[in-house]
């Protein structure tokens, strides 16, 4: 191979790295200034903001724990209703204690759009962080009329289901606590552990202009919680 063609060749390919490596950035944590809600568990019960669904969860020793009612049929939800917003930060410290996964939920009370209102979420389990654009992809009213009734999704219900969630592999431990992040701009979202991006999805469902009401959900028994923050721009 000729010089010019060598040089040609890594002039092309120093061009074509940053699309192909073109991960999205870190969102800034600066770009939420406002705090909407905060709590760190210090009363002996949930306050007025929270509502519970199918739960059997208890405020123990300055933590929620987190518990799936008994023959509930359902998680455990934790709901917490505030101001509508686009782009939020939400932060919580939060501990494996025998259940396989919390539910970090972003949705619109009462909308219609989708089924009960389901917009965007976070799924942390110990070994895989996913994040899901619930409006677009599963809680999306028609794929979701069809996966309950176990019809066939079409060619291209099953390539949206496919575009609207993004699987990152982690190693969390039992009995530790870790301080989980989950940040939207736009449609943008991404979560952090401790501090470190964990991974992001882009998906126009996660932009909807309206979410009021953030869930912790927990499958089974017991996630423990605690240090919630909520900040919007």
């Amino acid at each position: 191979m000729s010089l010019k063609h060598c040089l040609l060749t890594l002039a092309c390919l120093a061009f074509a790295l940053p699309v192909l490596a073109g991960a999205p950035e870190a969102i800034p944590a600066d770009d939420y200034q406002k705090q909407l809600f905060a709590d760190d568990f210090s009363a002996d019960k949930l306050g007025k903001p929270w509502t519970l669904y199918k739960s059997s969860s208890v405020v123990k020793d300055g933590v929620l724990v987190g518990i799936e009612e008994q023959d509930g049929g359902h998680a455990a939800v934790h709901q917490l209703l505030t101001e509508p917003y686009s782009d939020v930060e939400l932060t919580v410290d939060l501990k494996f204690e025998g259940s396989p996964s919390t539910n970090l939920t972003f949705n619109q009370h009462k909308f219609k759009g989708s089924h009960a209102g389901h917009l965007c979420r976070v799924v942390v389990s110990p070994g895989k962080v996913s994040l899901r654009d619930g409006k677009t992809g599963v809680f999306n009213n028609e794929i979701f009329k069809k996966r309950q009734a176990k019809e066939k999704l079409t060619a291209e219900e099953q390539a949206i289901l496919k575009r609207t969630q993004a699987d990152f592999p982690v190693k969390l431990e039992q009995h530790k606590w870790y301080t989980v992040t989950v940040r939207i701009k736009g449609d943008l979202m991404q979560a952090f552990i401790d501090g470190k991006l964990i991974g992001s999805l882009r998906s126009e469902g996660i932009a909807h202009a309206t979410k009021d009401k953030i869930g912790l959900v927990t499958p089974k028994e017991s996630i423990h919680y605690d240090n919630v923050k909520v900040r919007v721009p």
